[in-house]
């Protein structure tokens, strides 16, 4: 667990993060990516955890789309990055602000806003499971309470429609 502190006392985040051997920063909290600074190059990467998640994707192009809506990472230099699956972009220089913590403070947040959506979404699947597998009274009825009728819905018994019968 690292702690950084932006501009004294001005901000301070928890993450779930380890430096590199290189120094680079690997911050693990998202459930579904891991995302790199690295400070050398001013360049900040999103890897998936696993190959086999299809929302990897969307979940990286919300990080860097937040980011670029921030002003931390330039807009138009993201692209995929040299490993599969991931994305990069540039954290440009700033001589009001350190980019590197400016980075750390909104990836603090980006990953906030998403645990917050992933209970949500987590929360919905559950409780559709639940409705699906055990109904309430009022959302199911017994085998014999439908009433039967001879013709129901849209097909006519004993009319077949085939469209172009008549045609010459």
């Amino acid at each position: 667990m690292i702690n950084i502190k932006i501009g004294g006392p001005q901000a301070h985040v928890e993450l779930q993060a380890r430096r590199t051997l290189e120094g680079n920063l690997l911050i693990m909290d998202h459930d579904l990516i891991d995302i790199v600074l690295l400070p050398e190059s001013s360049k900040l990467m999103a890897f998936p955890k696993s190959q086999s998640v299809e929302e990897c994707y969307n979940t990286q192009t919300r990080l860097f789309d937040f980011l670029s809506d921030k002003g931390v990472i330039d807009r138009a230099s993201i692209q995929g990055g040299n490993i599969f699956s991931s994305l990069e972009g540039i954290i440009p220089e700033s001589k009001q602000a350190n980019g590197m913590q400016a980075a750390v403070f909104v990836i603090a947040e980006f990953i906030a806003d998403e645990a917050d959506a992933m209970k949500t979404a987590e929360t919905y699947e559950k409780n559709l499971e639940q409705y699906f597998t055990a109904p309430s009274d009022r959302d199911s009825t017994e085998l014999g309470e439908v009433p039967q009728q001879a013709e129901k819905g849209a097909m006519v018994p004993g009319y077949y429609y085939i469209p172009l019968r008549y045609r010459m």
